[in-house]
C-alpha cells in the first residue's frame, strides 16, 4: 500500500565546486577574484518551501549552526516536493587569510510569523586567501 505521506520530512543544502562536483573546490584563492561555486537546495518535506541560503565567511574559529555572523550573499528559491536545484554562486574573499571558512546555511520561511527560521542545515568549505600580486 503506497502513501502519499511524507514519513520523514526532510531539505538538503550542498556545495559544489566550479565544475558542479563535489571535491573540485579552490584551495588557494587571490583576494579581490571571483570565486565560483555552485549550491544545491533540494526539497522533501512533502509541500512546495520557500527557502533562503545564507553565504557567511568566517575563520576557523567562528562557531556554526547557525554562525553568528551577517551574511555576505543571501540566495532565495521555492521548490515543490522532490525537486532540487543548483544556484550558481559568486563570491569575493578581500581579507588575506589562512583557513576562511565560506559557510552556507539553510533558511526557510515561516508561514506563521512570515520571517525565515533557520533550517538546521549547513556546510562549509575551506580556503586559503593570499594577497594580490
Amino acid at each position: 500500500l503506497l502513501s502519499k505521506r511524507v514519513v520523514e520530512p526532510f531539505s538538503e543544502l550542498g556545495v559544489l565546486g566550479p565544475t558542479k562536483k563535489i571535491g573540485d573546490y579552490p584551495k588557494l584563492v587571490v583576494a579581490g577574484e571571483n570565486i565560483t561555486l555552485y549550491c544545491y537546495v533540494g526539497n522533501h518535506m512533502g509541500k512546495p518551501m520557500y527557502y533562503a541560503v545564507y553565504v557567511k565567511v568566517g575563520s576557523r574559529e567562528t562557531p556554526v549552526d547557525p554562525a553568528p555572523l551577517d551574511p555576505v550573499l543571501k540566495l532565495y528559491t521555492v521548490l515543490e516536493h522532490n525537486t532540487s536545484t543548483l544556484i550558481p554562486v559568486t563570491i569575493t574573499l578581500k581579507t588575506p587569510g589562512v583557513n576562511r571558512r565560506i559557510i552556507f546555511e539553510l533558511w526557510a520561511l515561516n508561514e506563521t510569523t512570515m520571517s525565515f527560521q533557520y533550517h538546521e542545515r549547513w556546510c562549509q568549505i575551506w580556503v586559503n586567501v593570499t594577497a594580490p600580486a
